[in-house]
């Protein structure tokens, strides 16, 4: 038995989430297990694993899977065909052997989000199905500061949709970076340990609300200490969300 470990993209706009779902719903997981079926040729998955969880209508440009098998692979000629079969809006990066004890979802030990914004009087044609428009006035730079108090271990039971099911809250946030680009374009990336339903998209929410001064700065502490979604901005619309990176 071996085990394999690939990179996956995909544009999640058509699928209800990465996670295979009861029934007749379609979801990254889905597509990647019908395809690898397809070129395994009747050989047994007998584990798959992935490192991040992906909401309907999120993407990914650095998704990590791993799967094992007793079939040995040609690795080029089986990402090739892979590629051939899966969806278009699905493709394997990188596939490679990995460790026998390799685990996409336990070993990460950093997942990185982008969020992205485009702060402009007009939406880019390109940038539409992958970002939030927002045409009034923003500030960045407050936005920066706000970012600085989600770093740390801290409790986020605010800063999701499912704190009040008995979820364990805690999580570190290593980091949380703004940069605004030229044509308005605005992009978030926050990096962290693991995160809760809906956490990256409620964080970008509420620091939007402080640069358009709907909220102020102040409210972040607030949110914390309340442990109350009441507390904290409104979610994004998920097609601005990538998940960007995954590190071991």
């Amino acid at each position: 038995m071996s085990n394999y470990s690939a990179i996956v993209e995909y544009d999640g706009t058509s699928y209800k989430g990465f996670q295979a779902q009861p029934g007749k719903v379609s979801t990254v997981q889905g597509e990647l297990l019908k395809a690898l079926n397809i070129v395994l040729s009747g050989a047994q998955i007998l584990e798959f694993g992935y490192a991040g969880r992906t909401d309907s209508g999120v993407h990914a440009k650095h998704q990590v899977i791993n799967f094992k098998t007793c079939k040995e692979l040609d690795l080029y000629r089986f990402k090739w065909k892979l590629n051939c079969v899966l969806p278009d809006d699905i493709v394997i990066k990188e596939l490679n052997i990995a460790a026998e004890d390799f685990d996409s979802r336990k070993d990460a030990a950093l997942r990185q989000y982008s969020y992205y914004l485009v702060n402009n009087n007009y939406q880019s044609a390109f940038l539409k199905r992958y970002s939030m428009l927002l045409t009034g006035g923003l500030d960045v730079e407050l936005m920066r500061k706000a970012a600085e108090k989600f770093c740390g271990v801290k409790d986020f039971a605010s800063f999701c949709n499912n704190s009040s099911n008995g979820t364990f809250t805690v999580r570190e946030v290593y980091s949380f970076n703004i940069r605004k680009y030229s044509g308005g374009l605005v992009v978030f990336k926050i990096s962290a340990n693991a995160y809760l339903y809906n956490m990256v998209r409620i964080i970008v929410g509420t620091v939007i609300e402080i640069g358009t001064g709907k909220r102020s700065i102040e409210s972040i502490d607030k949110a914390f200490e309340a442990r109350k979604r009441t507390y904290a901005g409104k979610i994004v619309p998920a097609k601005g969300l990538f998940l960007t990176n995954v590190v071991y």
